[in-house]
């Protein structure tokens, strides 16, 4: 009596019709599985957008972003340099991590023991603490960042807030005086000194003309990671930052074309900060971004390091085709990589009366 089983051939093709399942099947989980990790992104900025808004209801104005205007020292020591990020904890369910900070001892990089790469900082502890919210799960990145990070490890994070257009943006056809001031949601200021280029104050609902829904509020960007600058230069080029000497004021399409990789060169110190230390607003690299080159294209800073006002952190993610974005009014939605120029910068400015193509 023959023994039934399969032949050798029969074995094969049922090996290979799997092999093909699994082809055909994996992509299709692949995907599923990014759409639900760009769901959750897009959840995280909604979150985001309750917070500035209850800020808002709180206080009166949006949070601001205390930031540098030049080299460390003087007024650039004061007490200060907190991120827009560590002034939303408590509207995040996060007030224990914002009761443990003390905001009396600053956060600048320039000042020795200031910087939130010190673990004898006071803030040390509190900067370590992981904000799932500040975190996209494309991106990967859960822990501290590793450039120039010194032994506290500060964590990171994922979302910029919109400082608006570079200060010597003329607007889209000249336009605007410059230079100017950011344009964007979230204010710039410093609590030690006041450039040129520092708003004058926070941003407030009724100085938001455009509109609310017509305003970015925050994008995502990604995470600078590398673990030294010399890695930075070879990093992803949507974590470089690409240098333009020259100072005369452009209007916003020249500017983009200026700042293209082609007629520039990377310079790894003003793409180090992307993301670093949730806690710091030190630098406007690290928590704010700006309306200039489209989604994942590489960073820009014209004519000098990135305290005068002039730099451009694009927003970038794993998702593909384009990043999320939330407006003012605390809707997010997804951006294409290919959005209309006119209507990215449009909606960079909270107060230009331009309107984005479509509207």
């Amino acid at each position: 009596m023959r023994r039934s089983g399969f032949t050798l051939v029969e074995l094969l093709v049922v090996i290979a019709v799997i092999s093909v399942l699994i082809a055909l099947l994996l992509p299709a989980v692949q995907s599923a599985r990014e759409a639900a990790r760009r769901t959750q992104c897009k959840n995280n900025l909604k979150q985001m957008g309750l917070a500035l808004l209850g800020h808002h209801d709180a206080y009166g104005y949006f949070p601001v972003n205390q930031t540098a205007s030049g080299a460390g020292s003087g007024g650039e020591c004061a007490a200060g340099f907190y991120s827009w990020h560590a002034r939303v904890l408590p509207f995040l369910e996060q007030s224990a991590v914002y009761d443990s900070i003390d905001f009396s001892a600053n956060m600048s990089d320039a000042c020795g023991s200031g910087a939130p790469i010190s673990a004898q900082h006071p803030n040390a502890t509190a900067a370590a603490m992981v904000v799932q919210t500040f975190l996209c799960p494309s991106d990967g990145v859960t822990g501290g960042n590793h450039v120039v990070m010194g032994d506290a490890n500060p964590a990171s994070d994922n979302y910029a807030a919109n400082a608006g257009w570079p200060v010597m943006a003329s607007g889209l056809e000249g336009e605007r005086p410059t230079p100017g001031t950011y344009n964007g949601l979230i204010s710039l200021t410093n609590p030690g000194q006041r450039a040129a280029w520092h708003d004058r104050g926070p941003v407030r609902i009724r100085t938001v003309t455009d509109g609310l829904s017509q305003t970015a509020a925050v994008a995502e960007r990604l995470i600078q990671t590398a673990s030294s600058l010399s890695e930075v230069e070879t990093s992803d080029p949507r974590l470089q930052s690409f240098h333009v000497t020259s100072s005369a004021p452009r209007t916003l399409p020249q500017m983009a074309a200026a700042g293209t990789p082609g007629a520039t060169h990377a310079d790894a110190r003003e793409s180090a900060f992307l993301g670093r230390a949730w806690i710091s607003g030190w630098s406007p690299t690290g928590p704010t971004y700006m309306h200039l080159m489209p989604p994942n294209t590489n960073n820009v800073h014209f004519t000098a390091a990135d305290e005068n006002g002039n730099v451009a952190v694009t927003p970038s993610s794993n998702h593909p085709g384009g990043v999320n974005v939330l407006m003012g009014d605390g809707h997010a939605h997804f951006v294409n990589d290919d959005v209309d120029p006119v209507t990215w910068w449009a909606i960079g400015s909270r107060n230009g009366g331009e309107l984005p193509t479509g509207s």
